[in-house]
């Protein structure tokens, strides 16, 4: 991993809601070299049964290929 170079490769998202609700905790996981969100008006650790308004997530994943990597 490089970070004092741009990423090979990259992934941005953005994601809006008016109304959110989850029926169970959801499990989730990124494998990358580097990953990152900024929600609104949703926390990190989203809780069963709880409506949450107006939300936005916008995720950036990213990652850097090595070359010498056999």
């Amino acid at each position: 991993m490089s970070e004092d170079r741009a990423p090979d490769v990259e992934f941005r998202a953005s994601v809006r809601a008016r109304r959110l609700r989850f029926h169970a905790e959801p499990g989730v996981r990124i494998d990358a070299t580097h990953s990152g969100s900024r929600r609104t008006n949703l926390p990190d650790e989203v809780e069963a049964h709880v409506t949450y308004e107006d939300i936005q997530v916008d995720e950036v994943i990213a990652s850097w290929i090595d070359a010498d990597a056999e």
